[in-house]
């Protein structure tokens, strides 16, 4: 099976399963370049499309992504608990509202939910050939000012999701590199534990040049990173 992923900005990517179109964390304004609404555009037109939205903050949530949505042949939306509350364009009739620590059927795709430790929900998401984890800004959130004791909390709190992805054994896995943590926001240890066959770095704020460096410092040779650097980047992976 053939997927293909396009970075879009920041934490937005579009993936395609067969006949389907992923869309995930389509941002505001503020937190996508100009090239970001074409290649959206370009990913629905005439797809039978799904957008996800992980939690409501607005570098991971538009509601603009309704017009880009329009020409799409069949749209379904998958939600965040917290969307609809905080952003009333996305409070849409028949869009899949989620939950942490429940499971949902839409269409031919099972999807389970993880708490967020930031906002939200992360996605783990069974579809009929590939297994896909999509984190959202749930991830190791050690920062620099934390107490020792907010620190091992966060630490153990991530290791707990971690052994539930693992357990879920996602052949792709979308997760945080985030410069400004020491950690990364826990990208190595991700993929130490989890080894996904793929993993796809992002929650970059458009510093792509992290990425490099991230693959660079990495030695997995189990799992292939999808390195990219500008709007419209694509990856092929074969599944």
């Amino acid at each position: 099976m053939q997927v293909p992923i396009t970075y879009v900005y920041h934490s937005c990517f579009c993936m395609k399963l067969g006949d389907s179109t992923l869309v995930f964390d389509y941002p505001a304004k503020a937190h996508r370049n100009a090239e970001s609404e074409q290649v959206v555009a370009k990913a629905l037109d005439g797809a039978h499309a799904y957008i996800f939205f992980s939690h409501s903050h607005n570098d991971h949530c538009s509601p603009e992504i309704i017009l880009l949505a329009s020409k799409a042949a069949s749209v379904r939306y998958i939600l965040s608990y917290d969307v609809p509350e905080m952003i009333p364009e996305l409070d849409i009739e028949g869009a899949v509202v989620v939950e942490p620590d429940e499971e949902y059927h839409v269409d031919d795709m099972k999807i389970t939910c993880l708490d967020s430790n930031d906002l939200g929900v992360a996605f783990m998401i069974q579809a009929p050939g590939v297994s896909v984890y999509y984190g959202g800004d749930l991830a190791e959130w050690t920062w620099p000012n934390l107490d020792e004791h907010t620190k091992a909390f966060v630490e153990g709190y991530f290791g707990e999701c971690l052994d539930q992805i693992k357990a879920f054994g996602p052949d792709i896995a979308f997760s945080n590199v985030d410069k400004r943590l020491p950690s990364l926001g826990g990208a190595a240890r991700f993929i130490e534990h989890v080894q996904p066959r793929f993993f796809v770095p992002m929650h970059t704020f458009g510093n792509t040049l992290s990425i490099a460096e991230f693959a660079g410092s990495l030695h997995a040779p189990d799992t292939k990173l999808f390195v990219y650097e500008n709007t419209g980047d694509q990856v092929v992976f074969s599944v």
